[in-house]
């Protein structure tokens, strides 16, 4: 296992100057990379020129733009496609086509099965061997490239979904690339991504777009008075409905199945509390608000807490490793919170280190070794989740200072 494409400095292209491509540049820019971004766009252009030159320089120097992808993308060490589900495997084949031969190939999108089906069909073997799906959980109501923020994606949870003909060194080289930015890779298919983020991500956006169509609607003339009234909680559970309009509209196309089952389960809901309010039923919507109560709070604060454990897992030099470690683990049901990579020596073959729930810790080492990987080492981490640690406190790529945590 040699070292990877963000191993050291190097050049990253990224499709895409909106919120998300430009926030990546600037992050990875500040950590020393240099990096191109390619918008076709002339006005966005024009925006994004002058949203860099605003800024302080950075250690990698200030991020290019370009209106040729083919010239954004030659010789780059990672190519991110940070554009519409539907043209990723476009430009992902393109860039592959004149980037480095063994660059890093990924994207952000909100929806994975789909992006991950198209990629397939349009990357040779060589580069899908290359290809990591990703999708930072990170955003904004805001978009376009004014909206972009350095520190967008420091601590959040960034779901990578390699596929069967993922390579190792690719997937080890996509968790560098979350941590660079300051993310937590979580390691999923791409169809228990899609299922998730259409729960957490997607209905809630449904939610506060008709909450919010309800109420203007309902305000009508008294909109001054009501925006009054209106407390953080209104506020709060709206917030997103400003959100791109067409951008949402794309990733509900591309994700219908899974939105359609969250709302499904969300309609349902909301008529037993409907009932339950209409007929008096204090019991009913007692246990639902109980319920939603106890879940929120199990939901969030002690589930970022969560104890946890690191495992040390010895490479052997074949490919596919890192996707069979993976894949046992994911067949278990036990999530990997984060991983990351020793990289080979003259003594060893390197090793893989997976950050797992501290209760999934027993099993996990169980499934392993059932999977014939033996001699895995295992150790107990702080409560805050982060990138897996080292026995003398350093990252586990090697690199200098420590590494990010959530």
């Amino acid at each position: 296992m040699s070292g990877g494409p963000l191993a050291e400095p190097g050049t990253v292209a990224i499709a895409g100057g909106g919120l998300i491509g430009t926030s990546l540049a600037l992050a990875l820019a500040a950590e020393g990379h240099r990096v191109r971004i390619h918008e076709p766009r002339a006005e966005t252009r024009t925006t994004l020129a002058d949203v860099l030159t605003a800024l302080p320089e950075p250690a990698g120097g200030r991020p290019t733009v370009g209106e040729r992808w083919d010239a954004v993308a030659t010789g780059a060490d990672v190519v991110i496609a940070a554009v519409p589900p539907g043209a990723i495997a476009t430009v992902l084949a393109e860039g592959a086509a004149v980037a480095a031969s063994d660059a890093l190939l990924t994207d952000v999108a909100g929806t994975k099965q789909g992006v991950v089906a198209d990629v397939a069909r349009a990357l040779p073997p060589a580069a899908l061997a290359r290809y990591v799906g990703g999708h930072p959980m990170a955003g904004s109501e805001r978009s376009g490239p004014t909206a972009a923020d350095a520190t967008l994606f420091s601590g959040v949870t960034w779901v990578l979904t390699p596929t069967a003909a993922t390579a190792d060194t690719s997937l080890a080289a996509a968790g560098e690339l979350v941590r660079a930015v300051g993310g937590r890779a979580l390691v999923l298919s791409a169809e228990e991504h899609d299922t998730i983020v259409g729960l957490v991500s997607h209905l809630p956006q449904l939610v506060a777009s008709v909450l919010a169509d309800v109420a203007a609607e309902a305000v009508d003339a008294r909109r001054d008075a009501v925006m009054a009234v209106a407390g953080p909680g209104f506020r709060d559970t709206t917030r997103i409905a400003a959100s791109d309009a067409a951008l949402w509209l794309d990733i509900v196309a591309a994700n219908r199945p899974a939105v359609l089952r969250a709302l499904e389960a969300f309609r349902e809901r909301l008529d037993t509390v409907a009932t339950a309010v209409a007929s008096a039923d204090e019991t009913t919507l007692g246990d639902v608000l109980r319920r939603a109560s106890a879940a929120r709070r199990r939901l969030l604060p002690k589930e970022l807490a969560a104890p946890t454990r690191d495992l040390i897992v010895p490479l052997r030099d074949r490919p596919g490793e890192l996707a069979r470690i993976t894949a046992a683990l994911g067949s278990a049901g036990i999530n990997i919170e984060d991983l990351g990579i020793r990289h080979a020596t003259a003594a060893d073959r390197g090793s893989l280190q997976l950050r797992v729930r501290a209760d999934d810790g027993a099993r996990a080492l169980t499934v392993l070794a059932e999977a014939g990987f033996g001699g895995v080492d295992a150790t107990d981490t702080p409560g805050t989740p982060g990138t897996p640690g080292t026995p003398d406190g350093g990252r586990p790529d090697g690199a200098a200072g420590p590494g990010p945590t959530a």
